[in-house]
């Protein structure tokens, strides 16, 4: 199967899991919020982003381990020729299963200097944290399976282990258990999958495994923590991007502040990860490519990903941006919409975050992990004191305006001028094939936004019909950007072959 087919296999899952996903989120929400109360709600997101944190414990062996096993069946020619792998997947095992007693030494410390505030959240986290000591190891096997692009299967498990969760933890906040039924759902879960997973590596790939753990020297083990840490940086300051806007108006402003905020931006959130999904399902490609194709073929290819995802994320911004306050109103009630300007700043944020994806993605398999993460951190520091600074003056609008900030003034200048220079072309002709799609969606945000100051859609009717009038309105004005080159040759190659004529028919 070409890497153009297991791409768009594991895709469409990955993007049914998301529907569902927002779907059932859209209901459990106002559900966990009349079971359990907007502050302990609060301390529940507050909670899962302090979790997030114990994943830096690995030093990035496991990030890493996905573009190591790419490397590997780009080298042989395929899996079954790739002979370095089940050593390559047997040290980094052993380095996790030497990480995991420090890993439970660190839980133990988030469970024991945890605020005197959060005593609510206490037992619920202590379930969290032991599930995540124990299932630490087995996140060797979904790394195995993405870097092996084995998508289509992943994104199958990914929805049964969310039912699984989702399920129990509807069935456990009706018998009483309150935040620990989250804490639980999450638990089986996360266990379920990694089961599946290594099954799947015992049946589908049985020469990937190692039948016993290598016993590797120092000088290997180094080189790879070495490699690791960079992506561990990297990984950091994601987290300090990604998982510090609720703590710091968690701290600045009290959890139930956070609600609001979480509220504002959950459809957001949940449709930005869309566009994510193109980039996490097509980097072991990508990351293949680059042992045996030209930095042509690799930029041709990072482009049309990147207007593939600009499509996706400009869609989300035009609808969210009308429809989100009669959105959050209709859901929630209108006590826990953040207003116009803080919808905005949260979309703005997203769009230049799915701008910069791309590029980051190169920068790393191109081998640039020092550089990516050194970018990374500063991005990370800049949008963390940022956001600190302005939450304290103008209030919840400072977490986002801090991102924007970081994202603006550190990574998109310094990504794009190592892709330049690695490509040997000029920032000009990187973005020369974006700007019909910037200047077609521009027009329509003004537009929009002019709108949302004089109408809102008021209940689900509305807000569905409003939805749909403007993806019908960008979809005609952007679509037929998907028929012009690169992106044509892309979708022809992915096409069934009565379809692929006409396309090629087409371009003669």
């Amino acid at each position: 199967m070409s890497r153009t087919k297991r791409f768009l296999g594991g895709l469409w899952l990955g993007y049914a899991s998301q529907v569902l996903t927002m779907l059932t989120g859209l209901w459990m929400t106002p559900f966990l919020l009349h079971r359990i109360g907007q502050h302990d709600y609060g301390l529940w997101l507050v909670g899962l982003q302090v979790l997030t944190y114990l994943t830096l414990i690995d030093f990035g062996v496991v990030a890493l381990l996905p573009r190591e096993t790419a490397y590997a069946t780009g080298r042989g020619g395929g899996i079954e020729s790739a002979t370095d792998l089940p050593h390559i997947v047997g040290q980094t095992s052993l380095i996790v299963l030497w990480q995991t007693p420090i890993v439970a030494v660190a839980a133990a410390g988030v469970y024991i200097f945890m605020p005197a505030q959060w005593e609510n959240l206490r037992l619920p986290l202590a379930w969290m944290l032991a599930g995540f000591v124990l299932t630490f190891p087995l996140r060797v096997f979904h790394a195995v399976l993405q870097g092996l692009q084995d998508l289509t299967f992943l994104g199958a498990i990914t929805l049964i282990s969310w039912a699984v969760n989702t399920a129990l933890t509807i069935v456990l906040v009706f018998r009483g258990f309150g935040l620990s039924a989250l804490a639980i759902g999450w638990i089986a879960g996360q266990t379920l999958a990694s089961a599946i997973y290594f099954c799947r590596l015992k049946l589908r790939f049985p020469t990937v495994l190692p039948s016993r753990l290598p016993s590797s020297g120092w000088q290997s083990i180094r080189t790879q923590l070495t490699s690791g840490f960079w992506v561990s940086v990297a990984q950091m300051a994601q987290l300090l991007v990604t998982a510090t806007d609720m703590l710091i108006l968690g701290k600045v402003l009290g959890p139930a502040a956070v609600v609001p905020y979480a509220c504002t931006g959950k459809i957001i959130s949940v449709l930005a990860n869309q566009p994510q999904m193109l980039m996490q399902a097509a980097a072991p490609g990508l990351c293949e490519m680059t042992t045996g194709e030209t930095r042509g073929r690799m930029l041709s290819a990072l482009t049309s990903l990147t207007q593939l995802m600009l499509m996706a994320s400009a869609a989300i911004f035009s609808v969210v941006i009308l429809v989100n306050p009669g959105f959050v109103q209709w859901w929630v009630g209108p006590n826990l919409y953040g207003g116009t300007a803080l919808n905005l700043t949260l979309l703005a944020a997203m769009f230049f975050r799915h701008f910069n994806t791309p590029y980051a993605f190169a920068v790393l398999f191109l081998g640039h992990e020092r550089r990516l993460s050194l970018t990374n951190l500063s991005d990370g520091a800049v949008t963390v004191v940022t956001a600190v600074l302005l939450t304290h003056a103008i209030g919840t609008i400072g977490a986002p305006l801090g991102s924007l900030a970081g994202v603006c003034l550190v990574s998109i200048p310094r990504n794009f001028r190592l892709l330049a220079r690695e490509t040997n072309v000029s920032f000009g002709e990187i973005l020369w094939p974006l700007w019909p799609l910037l200047a077609r969606t521009t027009g329509l945000w003004v537009v929009l936004l002019l709108l949302s100051t004089v109408w809102v859609p008021h209940g689900f009717q509305l807000v569905a019909a409003a939805s749909v009038a403007v993806a019908v309105i960008y979809s005609a004005l952007i679509l037929p950007l998907v028929f012009r080159p690169p992106i044509r040759g892309y979708l022809a190659a992915a096409l069934p072959p009565v379809i692929a004529r006409r396309f090629a028919l087409a371009e003669g």
